[in-house]
């Protein structure tokens, strides 16, 4: 009996001590909700609503509200004004079907809303907006809240996209010069709101990609061909040089889309395109004094100086009591948008035109650093002097830094060489004056090195670039300046403290062999000489070192074996010289001013 009495007890108190379940809770032991965050549209967005784009999606998402124990939550989307407004009494609401996490609002869902809340056409609502949830019994709000500001529906216009030119990072070539040559950009139409106003085009520009303030705009072509933009070659270089992007030959790198208005609405093209152009205004020299005679397909084509809008040089040897003139292109008009220039009768000598003009008389031989000035229709023929602005110098630690500067040889259009002795780290710049005067495209031009663009040669405009620097031990040095590609300027600097004749047309000297074959006599003024026997109808060429990869020169002459006469050269051939047909003990001059070589 006892035990019995016992085991009651014990059941007494254990029941005594049990307390009862809360099932209302709002936590996952009961059957109510636990709290919820809020996930897109993120805080502080800003919705403009489209009425040409009705039909575009807003995305609405949040994390799940866990239920308790078995009843799964639905949800509705509520927004309250942000100034005063209250969430559990929403301002608008949008049921969400079914226990997804997920909605898509349309615009024009939210545009109605609004409107129906008496909020104007094109009125901007400062909102802030959560998630309901409820599962019959308990109701919760999520534990964010999110601010966000919707514009209601006035005008619009629908998506659109660009159709050319292609977005591309290749450069586009074009003459900034031609009238008759053009760029179209098509995109497709965008139709305006139903009943809204039609929809105006403007084609917009920028370096950066931002378009709320464009580098330059076009406007579209007259309707119906408003869904494109046509615009000359000329036209469209002078709106880049009137923005600041004044070097013709430097590419521009342009980011372009389209801006349809309808009303106050203004839509962008669904994408941004690149479009990378160079202008290159292709100058040349041509006549009876320049190199290549009247044949306009010979004609020397000129150097932009960077530093004058317009403004194209040259370095050329002319022949006196003859003529030349200056010309854009390698065809002479009539031919499409070919020009001429020459003197302008009855003016001042320099005087530039291209409408009747005469040719440009040459008084004597020499070689000139002829310019022309297309922006202010002057050219002007200076001739290579030892103190005076023309053909090509060097100054330098080298030389003291002395005006005027050491001449280098001319060896050809736009080309020049000298031999000097420099000491290891000696600076210096490349010259064609007398002076540190370069504030006009008539005065003294030097040239720099770009370091930030790989040692890049540029027309130096004064400050912001480097010398030029013999990194080499000390000694004879060769300099060479070519500016034979007028659009990429280049320098040699190597050493030039010897000259080995390498090939297989030696009797004495083994085959192809730099660091065995003969070294050259340095006689001065550029002059190699060594007298060697040679067999006959074989190949040599030169080589400034004693193992290969070191300068060399290679034949120019269409490998002639002549002996007595000089033969052209080249640093930048590829073919071998040719030694004379009979085999014997010669004499071999080497004449790098010159730019010959010589067998006796």
């Amino acid at each position: 009996m006892k035990k019995i009495i016992s085991l009651l007890t014990v059941s007494m108190i254990l029941l005594a001590g049990c307390k009862k379940v809360t099932f209302e809770g709002n936590d996952p032991t009961g059957e109510g909700l636990v709290g919820f965050t809020l996930k897109t549209p993120v805080s502080g967005i800003s919705i403009i609503l489209n009425a040409g784009t009705p039909n575009v999606l807003v995305p609405f998402a949040w994390n799940a509200s866990v239920p308790g124990l078995s009843t799964a939550p639905t949800y509705k989307i509520v927004m309250a004004l942000k100034n005063g407004g209250d969430l559990n009494v929403p301002f608008i609401e949008f049921p969400v079907t079914g226990n997804v996490t997920t909605a898509n609002l349309t615009y024009q869902q939210l545009d109605d809303a609004l409107k129906a809340k008496g909020i104007a056409d094109g009125a901007k609502t400062d909102l802030i907006w959560s998630v309901q949830a409820t599962n019959g019994s308990v109701t919760i709000l999520s534990q964010s809240t999110f601010n966000i500001a919707i514009t209601r529906m006035k005008d619009g216009a629908s998506n659109f996209v660009l159709l050319a030119p292609s977005s591309s990072t290749t450069p586009l070539t074009l003459n900034p010069n031609s009238t008759t040559e053009n760029l179209v950009f098509r995109w497709t139409r965008s139709k305006p709101a139903t009943g809204g106003p039609a929809v105006t085009y403007k084609v917009v520009f920028s370096s950066t990609g931002d378009f709320t303030n464009p580098l330059f705009v076009l406007n579209a072509n007259a309707a119906p061909a408003d869904s494109t933009t046509t615009i000359s070659y000329k036209a469209m270089s002078d709106s880049m040089i009137a923005h600041g992007l004044t070097s013709l030959p430097t590419p521009a790198f342009l980011k372009w889309t389209v801006i349809a208005t309808s009303g106050t609405w203004m839509q962008q093209a669904d994408y941004v395109n690149d479009l990378v152009i160079i202008r290159e205004v292709k100058v040349y020299i041509v006549g009876s004094a320049s190199p290549g005679g009247w044949d306009i397909s010979q004609s020397t084509r000129m150097i932009e100086d960077p530093r004058f809008p317009g403004t194209y040089f040259s370095y050329i040897q002319l022949s006196g009591g003859n003529e030349i003139k200056f010309v854009n292109g390698q065809n002479w008009p009539p031919f499409p948008g070919a020009i001429d220039w020459g003197q302008a009768p009855g003016m001042p000598a320099g005087t530039l035109t291209a409408d009747g003009e005469n040719n440009v008389g040459i008084s004597s031989s020499g070689v000139y650093r002829v310019t022309v000035d297309l922006s202010n229709n002057k050219y002007y023929l200076q001739t290579a002097v030892s103190n005076g602005i023309g053909g090509m110098g060097m100054i330098g630690q080298f030389q003291g830094w002395s005006q005027p500067a050491d001449k280098m040889s001319y060896v050809g259009v736009n080309k020049f060489i000298l031999l000097a002795n420099m000491n290891t780290n000696d600076e210096f710049k490349f010259h064609d004056g007398n002076a540190w005067d370069n504030s006009a495209n008539n005065l003294n031009r030097w040239f720099a090195v770009d370091n930030t663009m790989g040692g890049k040669m540029v027309v130096d405009p004064g400050s912001g670039y480097d010398n030029f620097k013999w990194t080499g031990s000390n000694g004879r040095v060769r300099s060479i300046w070519n500016g034979s590609n007028t659009t990429d300027l280049q320098y040699i600097i190597n050493a030039a403290s010897e000259m080995r004749v390498v090939g297989d047309g030696m009797a004495a000297y083994p085959v192809w062999d730099p660091a065995g074959s003969p070294q050259m006599t340095y006689a001065g003024n550029g002059i190699w000489t060594i007298t060697l026997a040679l067999v006959g109808g074989k190949d040599i060429k030169f080589l400034a070192g004693n193992a290969w990869g070191a300068f060399d020169y290679e034949d120019n002459s269409g490998q002639s074996t002549a002996t007595g006469t000089p033969r052209s050269i080249k640093w930048d051939g590829s073919d071998n010289f040719k030694t004379p047909t009979a085999s014997g003990t010669y004499t071999i001059t080497l004449n790098e001013n010159l730019q010959t070589v010589m067998i006796n």
